[in-house]
């Protein structure tokens, strides 16, 4: 996979087929990668042109000590510009990634053709998150991933969803690799983030999916987020915080079919 240099960051990225108007842009969670979406962009309909990359800090890109939500907003549209990508896009963002898309789509409206998050972060940290989410970060950089990380999966990845021994092997081997002190940034970029102020701002067509093993955002949170969105829908599916890697195939029908039903109209 090639890496390009855009915003100021060397950023690894993917691109595969060259079917439909609309190129499908993925963005995955904190600790992912490029590799977090293999399953479901094998789950698409055969050619469909998609774009996905680590973001700066995660995967193969440069590593960040310091991460803000308009920074990574840039460096998505840094990315699109430097590939020459200026048309709109289709926007699939999970987690944070979901965070991302949903910023991109209030910077910049004529670029984004329609979203879809699933469980999206957007913000509203009360003092006691506040606290949990310093101590978090200050932890990741004395002591590491290791630390974190089977408490993190523990809400994330709930056991029932871990009849695949491998497979979730294979995501917690991944998420111990991650850089800590970028996976500290990246924690204490929660505490600024507040995406209230722009939801009036995101005009285009967003299917807002709740997963219904997901602690951390619970459904319920997703789908007032589709109702306050000015043309949001909801759909739920079963899943913990990480649909893209534990149902992958569900998602995958969730937005063709959600494309389906835009194309028609």
């Amino acid at each position: 996979m090639p890496w390009i240099e855009a915003g100021g960051a060397a950023l690894r990225y993917a691109r595969s087929g060259a079917g439909g108007d609309r190129p499908l842009v993925l963005i995955h969670e904190a600790g992912g990668s490029v590799e977090s979406w293999d399953d479901f962009v094998a789950a698409l309909p055969p050619g469909r042109s998609v774009l996905r990359y680590d973001q700066r800090g995660f995967g193969m890109s440069e590593r960040a000590s310091t991460l803000t939500l308009p920074g990574m907003v840039d460096d998505l549209k840094a990315l699109l510009d430097a590939l020459g990508i200026a048309a709109p896009c289709d926007f699939v963002g999970t987690a944070i990634g979901g965070s991302i898309a949903l910023g991109y789509a209030a910077a910049h409206p004529s670029r984004v053709a329609s979203l879809v998050v699933t469980s999206p972060v957007t913000g509203g940290v009360s003092p006691a998150a506040r606290s949990s989410l310093e101590a978090r970060a200050a932890t990741l950089r004395t002591e590491g991933m290791r630390a974190v990380a089977d408490a993190s999966l523990r809400m994330s990845y709930p056991l029932a969803l871990r009849s695949d021994a491998e497979r979730f092997a294979q995501y917690r081997c991944r998420f111990l690799a991650n850089d800590p002190i970028g996976f500290a940034a990246i924690t204490l970029s929660f505490l600024s983030l507040d995406l209230e102020p722009m939801y009036a701002r995101i005009a285009c067509p967003t299917l807002v999916v709740g997963c219904s093993d997901d602690p951390i955002k619970p459904p319920s949170a997703c789908a007032e987020l589709a109702a306050r969105l000015p043309s949001g829908r909801y759909a739920e599916i079963a899943s913990g915080h990480f649909v893209h890697w534990q149902n992958p195939a569900a998602l995958a029908v969730a937005v063709t079919e959600f494309h389906d039903q835009l194309d028609r109209v």
